[in-house]
């Protein structure tokens, strides 16, 4: 009797193991044709996670811009995963991460699209605030350019507790008006935004990958013919 609970002991915490990440029953490396699939897995769902976002910031679309679509998408990528009986100790981090990632990606569009096609020009002060969401440290500023065209919405980069109406800061702005224009600081247009953003979603692809691998369980081998 003792022997046969011995014997059961590891079948069970082997159950309990495979439901938290994955069955990976295989022998030494997963197979190449599983890495593929879990790879086209990863990457196409964070591609298709971050599409609406992206579609609607190119396209001026506030509603797409919201991210919601993208947590659809992340609602159907999380019942793939649970359907291929993926690790749930991997399906719950990939679920926030792919919320995050849907939120984040409009930002990024937005700062690779300053960073890459914005013009920078030269702004002047019209009126300074401060903030008052929360942030204490930012200041607002109301600026217009230099031929006296007001510029909509205020702007916080560049923007400090020193700066007076009159003085002129940087901006960068999109010639197409897809997304609204920055200040600029002292260190450029900022990166951590982006690297954030970036690193959120090559976090899902890769937690979605390894997911996908794992969860791969070999069929009953089938009796060898005498």
């Amino acid at each position: 009797m003792e022997s046969a609970r011995r014997r059961a002991r590891p079948r069970h915490s082997y159950s309990i193991s495979a439901a938290l990440w994955g069955s990976a029953d295989y022998n030494g490396r997963p197979p190449s044709w599983l890495v593929a699939e879990g790879i086209a897995v990863g990457v196409v769902g964070s591609a298709v996670i971050a599409g609406p976002g992206v579609a609607g910031t190119l396209l001026g679309s506030t509603v797409l811009q919201t991210g919601e679509a993208g947590m659809l998408v992340t609602l159907g990528l999380v019942v793939f995963l649970l359907c291929l009986r993926a690790g749930r100790a991997f399906v719950g981090p990939i679920a926030v991460l792919g919320v995050c990632w849907a939120v984040a990606a409009p930002k990024a569009t937005n700062e690779v699209l300053l960073r890459w096609g914005g013009e920078v020009s030269s702004v002047v002060v019209t009126s300074v605030a401060p903030g008052t969401d929360g942030a204490a440290e930012r200041h607002y500023c109301a600026v217009r350019h230099l031929d006296g065209t007001p510029v909509s919405g205020r702007i916080w980069r560049g923007c400090t507790a020193t700066t007076l109406p009159g003085d002129r800061i940087g901006l960068v702005h999109d010639p197409h008006g897809r997304v609204p224009p920055r200040g600029i600081t002292t260190a450029g247009h900022g990166e951590r935004p982006l690297v954030e953003s970036l690193g959120i979603g090559m976090a899902l692809a890769t937690l979605s990958t390894v997911a996908v691998v794992r969860s791969y369980h070999l069929g009953p081998k089938a009796p060898v013919a005498s």
